[in-house]
């Protein structure tokens, strides 16, 4: 602040602060919680962070982030370390230049105060994570008060229009405070400041003022300005400075501006005025560590150092707050300050030292009526006790936590959202449509409830209790929480309850039914009176009533005779029902203690989960129970046992064949079709396919994708015979989107084979064993986790086919008939976990026949190669049952069975290929695959050389 009677700053003494070796983190997650670990050396050489609380305010997580403070002052060294990344921007409103330079030191040492960084260098500000915005309006020779009083209009709506909320003026009219002229004065000598003021204001910002360092009863112009203006107060601050001990001879009192006053750390009695009115040295300890241009420090005093101080605790709240406007902000400043001085507010300090521990805690006072809380979104806690005459009014559909012990005088009404007290308050309490009113505190009055109470918290439970009377309108309703974590919630109230209708809803706790029970929901001392219109009832397998007496009201909770089975809608469903039913309540029964442990044994907790569900929410949980991909692997498995099969069914007929086959004969044939060399071949085969088979009878879809490799070798056995083994290996990959399942398989073959042909007609033969290592996993999404198995199966097959050729023409058609018997067996295995699964281990055995036709025709030739294009068209028809099955258990209960996604009863089989021959004794093909039933789609496309020697 000024001492003479132009605008300027004062420039003291500067004692250069020691520099601090090393780097301190901003935000160490070990310091978060804990005051003391905050209080670093950086910490310390700014004795007015401690002063103020501000470690406490630190170890919340808060450092001004996302916060703009404005710093309308002589500029800024933005070269300054203090200073790296903490310019959001400024102008320079006397000079009309963006260049932001500081034209004499004084807004460098405001600046750092608000916000130097913390950085383990010299000291670091309030906020030391806020963004600086500086407004040059000081320190230009040419800054007369008429330049002052044309631009500072400018500078305030710049800064806000950039988004800026707190604005920090450490500057005023010295020699002279707000009471020595007349508000005629003030208002007719600086006309573009009261209309700047007004918009600010009026547009939501928080003006924060030096009261001035004159020494004066009152505060220096225009940190008083509301005392002729009052329609300002609402967003102003005047702030008087404060030594470690006692208010400075120098610092102006807050006087007339008592009631938008506080006092903050400024500066010691350094200098002092003598006998004469001559300020002369004492000492500087005292002072406030600044930054001072050109990269050093310097210790100064003056309120202009008191008003950042502000100006950093607002930015800390408003970072803790976001919902609050600037006037709250500046209500909770003012309401959570120390009371010093004379007891209550009074014209020395004002409202009292700065504490912005308490500020960050909400609210201490309601002295400036009715406070509305607007929370969105999110929760926010507040811990003060807080006073006033003042209400409180909840809105928003977000959560507001009252921990304190309150006794403000006015009414509490909840709009939106909920209003938990967990604390007391002494405040008749209204609760509207749109509200809810919770918590395990004490309200102290008439709770009317129009909304809804959810007593104790909405999901531990426990109870509030009313020291007063509780209605129930017609429209509210009462929400009660059984078998919760704090007991099932109750109102418990001093005097009566009247019941005028509404609801009762019941929210059951998951995984804590401890059998029939009655539950008591109301307790009123001097009586109940009235009934409730309705219960909520959506749960499947219990009872719920209500029960009266002349102090009570009962919440009667009875099993029913619905059995799990009897929701489900698919046999899958109604099988898991039966096997969770199986379980009954955990053995400790009733007494039980309660716990939120799930053990890892599979079946605790299922029984007394699904209970207390619906009848959709049982038939989901049922499905994500089931371990359907278990049985659906086994079907796919069954399914992919083709592959082997055709891949030998090829190799034979492009043994034999007059125009050569996919896979190219090891032996050019005769013309009776008997080969005339001995020769032999080795040959391979690769495949990849990707389908599905569709859900039917309640099992989900299954996709899948497979690819693999099969190696041969073959040779002439007999006069007319020829005979070979087979080695392949395959890898599957399977998905039930629907039951959040996949499942990944490894599959390795060994197969022999041979077969015949007498004039036209051929006999083909073949029998193969795959070996499976399977790996599954699912998500149980009632204990929120996955399970997994490992385990093998494995598949044996027999089949045959014959065929009947008929030549013409170079090209061949061949009716053909196949008959396949495939045999899986699985091993049992167990998931483990909550909600695990113990599979034994079974088999099944199916029957498939094919009956199609094949052709083959010869594209090309020429000296070295032959390209022959063929086709086959089929129709395969699986006999026995074609919804495999796993028998399975949770662990301690009873065996229940569950299908798996269908095998294609009927199906269309389709397969298209080329294949180019060479001299060189080589053969390539490729071709494409298919097999569509009603149900389901499964395609490919193979691939395949062979080697004559």
């Amino acid at each position: 602040m000024a001492r003479t009677g132009r605008l300027h700053t004062l420039f003291l003494l500067a004692v250069t602060a020691d520099m601090l070796a090393g780097t301190v983190h901003a935000q160490m997650a070990n310091r978060l919680g804990d005051p003391q670990m905050w209080r670093t050396s950086e910490y310390q050489a700014q004795w007015g962070l401690d002063f103020i609380g501000a470690a406490d305010a630190y170890a919340l997580g808060l450092d001004g982030s996302g916060v703009k403070v404005g710093v309308v002052d002589s500029g800024i060294d933005v070269n300054h370390s203090e200073f790296a990344g903490r310019i959001g921007g400024g102008y320079d409103y006397v000079g009309h230049s963006s260049n932001l330079v500081d034209y004499g030191g004084h807004g460098t040492m405001v600046a750092s105060v608000v916000a130097a960084n913390r950085d383990g260098v010299g000291m670091h500000g309030v906020a030391p994570a806020a963004t600086i915005y500086s407004a040059i309006m000081l320190g230009h020779n040419d800054a007369s008060n008429s330049v002052f009083d044309g631009q500072i209009g400018a500078a305030w709506d710049g800064l806000r229009e950039q988004g800026v909320r707190i604005i920090n003026n450490s500057w005023g009219n010295a020699g002279r405070t707000i009471v020595d002229e007349p508000a005629k004065f003030w208002i007719e000598t600086q006309p573009n400041l009261v209309a700047a003021a007004r918009r600010a204001v009026d547009g939501g910002a928080l003006m924060i003022f030096g009261a001035g360092n004159d020494g004066g009863m009152d505060p220096a112009y225009p940190a008083g300005l509301p005392y002729y203006l009052p329609e300002l107060a609402s967003g102003w601050l005047a702030v008087a400075a404060l030594a470690p001990g006692h208010m400075p001879e120098w610092s102006n009192r807050c006087g007339v501006a008592m009631a938008w006053c506080l006092s903050a750390p400024g500066g010691s009695d350094g200098w002092a005025p003598d006998d004469s009115g001559q300020w002369v040295w004492i000492d500087d300890r005292d002072d406030i560590m600044v930054a001072y241009p050109g990269g050093g420090y310097s210790r100064q005093w003056g309120t202009s150092l008191a008003a950042p101080h502000v100006a950093g605790a607002a930015a800390l709240v408003a970072q803790r707050f976001p919902y609050m406007s600037m006037a709250q902000v500046r209500q909770v400043l003012l309401g959570t300050a120390k009371d010093v001085g004379d007891e209550g507010v009074d014209e020395i300090f004002g409202y009292g030292l700065l504490d912005v521990g308490a500020a960050v805690r909400g609210p201490g006072k309601f002295d400036w009526g009715d406070f509305s809380a607007a929370i969105s979104q999110g929760s926010s806690t507040w811990s003060n006790d807080i006073t006033g005459a003042g209400g409180l009014v909840k809105s928003g559909n977000g959560v507001l936590v009252l921990e304190g012990n309150s006794n403000y005088r006015g009414a509490t009404q909840v709009n939106g959202g909920v209003l938990a007290i967990d604390g007391s308050i002494a405040s008749d309490t209204v609760v509207n449509t749109e509200g809810m009113l919770a918590g395990n505190g004490t309200i102290i009055g008439t709770v009317d409830n129009r909304g809804m109470v959810a007593a104790g918290s909405p999901q531990d439970g426990g109870a509030l209790t009313i020291e007063g009377d509780y209605i129930q309108r017609k429209n509210g309703s009462l929400f009660v929480q059984a078998w919760a974590p704090e007991g099932t919630s109750r109102l418990d109230i001093t005097g009566t309850a009247q019941i005028e209708g509404g609801a009762v809803t019941v929210e059951l706790a998951p995984g804590r039914y401890r059998g029939d029970q009655r539950h008591t929901i109301v307790s009123a001392a001097t009586g109940v009176s009235g009934r409730y219109d309705a219960l909520s009832e959506r749960y499947a397998f219990l009872d719920l009533s209500l029960a009266y007496d002349p102090k009570h009201i009962y919440l009667d909770i009875n099993r029913n005779a619905t059995a799990f089975a009897d929701v489900g809608a698919t046999g899958n469903q109604r099988a898991v029902g039966a096997g969770i039913e199986s379980l009954g309540l955990p053995a400790a029964g009733p007494a039980a203690v309660m716990t939120d442990v799930i053990s890892d044994s599979n079946g605790t907790g299922l029984y007394d989960r699904v209970i207390l569900m619906d009848a959709g929410a049982a038939r989901n949980t049922f499905d994500s129970l089931s371990g359907e991909m278990h049985a659906s692997v086994a079907s796919s498995l069954i399914d992919d046992s083709r592959y082997a099969r055709d891949a030998i069914s090829n190799r034979l007929r492009a043994a034999f064949s007059v125009v050569q086959a996919a896979s190219v004969a090891g032996a050019a044939p005769s013309t009776d079709g008997v080969p005339v060399t001995a020769s032999s071949a080795a040959w391979a085969q690769a495949f990849g396919a990707w389908g599905h088979l569709s859900s039917s009878g309640g099992t989900a879809r299954l996709n899948r994708s497979s690819s693999g490799f099969f190696v041969g070798a073959d040779g002439k056995l007999g006069d007319t015979w020829r005979a070979g083994l087979m080695g392949g290996y395959g890898s599957s990959s399977l998905r039930v989107d629907e039951r959040s399942s996949s499942a990944s398989v490894d599959s390795y073959t060994l197969a022999a084979y041979a077969g015949t042909e007498q004039g036209a007609a051929a006999l083909r033969l073949g029998a193969a064993h795959t070996w499976h290592k399977i790996d599954t996993k699912r998500a149980i999404p009632l204990f929120a986790r996955t399970a997994t198995s490992d385990y093998r199966a494995r598949t044996a097959q027999l089949f045959g086919e014959t065929s009947y050729r008929f030549d013409i023409n170079g090209a061949t058609i061949e009716p053909f008939a196949q008959l396949a018997y495939v045999r899986l067996h699985t091993d049992g295995f167990s998931e483990g976990g909550a909600a695990g699964l113990v599979a034994r281990s079974g088999s099944q055995g199916n029957t498939f026949s094919t009956l199609g036709m094949r052709g083959e025709a010869v594209l090309g030739n020429t000296n070295t190669s032959q390209l022959i294009a063929r086709a086959t068209v089929g129709w395969q028809h699986a006999f026995g049952r074609v919804s495999p099955q796993t028998r399975f258990s949770f662990e301690g209960g009873n065996p229940f069975t569950i299908e798996g996604v269908p095998l294609a009863r009927d199906a269309l089989v389709l397969d298209v290929g080329l294949t180019l021959q060479t001299a060189s004794n080589l053969s390539i093909n490729v071709s494409y695959t298919g097999q569509i039933a009603r149900r389901s789609v499964n395609q490919g496309i193979r691939g395949g050389l062979s080697w004559r020697f």
